[in-house]
């Protein structure tokens, strides 16, 4: 018995799920140059394109995450929300949501060693969800 990757299995089974789903959602999110002041808007776009098949968007999930410096320690923190709940996605169709989210004040930077990012994940047809992240710079005005 030869040999196989698990990436190669990982795609197989992607190709029959896409098979049975009538395609994959592609899913992008674009947040320009990812670098983004302490305590100023971070704007981005996502966008969700349904090739050969029309779907149903249950709701899109959008979450910032990263780290704060509050009463002297850092903290977790993590912002998200639900958005374009029972919408329609026509085949083919380019569906793009601006996102506007403020990064907090407190933002501990990442050159001082904390982790941001923008998570997406959209929930289609009550079964598919495709997910996408973007790693974010946090500097100091």
């Amino acid at each position: 018995m030869g040999k196989f990757k698990l990436s190669d299995t990982m795609q197989f089974f992607t190709g029959k799920i896409n098979a049975i789903t009538g395609g994959e959602v592609a899913i992008q999110l674009d947040v320009g140059d990812g670098e983004v002041v302490a305590g100023r808007e971070l704007r981005a776009e996502l966008r969700v394109l349904s090739p050969g098949k029309a779907r149903s968007i249950d709701y899109l999930l959008i979450s910032l995450q990263g780290t704060v410096q509050r009463e002297g320690k850092w903290q977790d923190y993590v912002q998200s929300a639900e958005v374009a709940q029972d919408t329609s996605l026509p085949e083919d169709h380019e569906f793009v949501i601006p996102v506007v989210i403020v990064i907090p004040a407190d933002a501990v930077l990442t050159e001082d060693g904390a982790s941001w990012r923008l998570y997406a994940r959209a929930y289609l047809d009550k079964k598919f969800d495709p997910q996408v992240e973007s790693a974010l710079r946090v500097v100091a005005s």
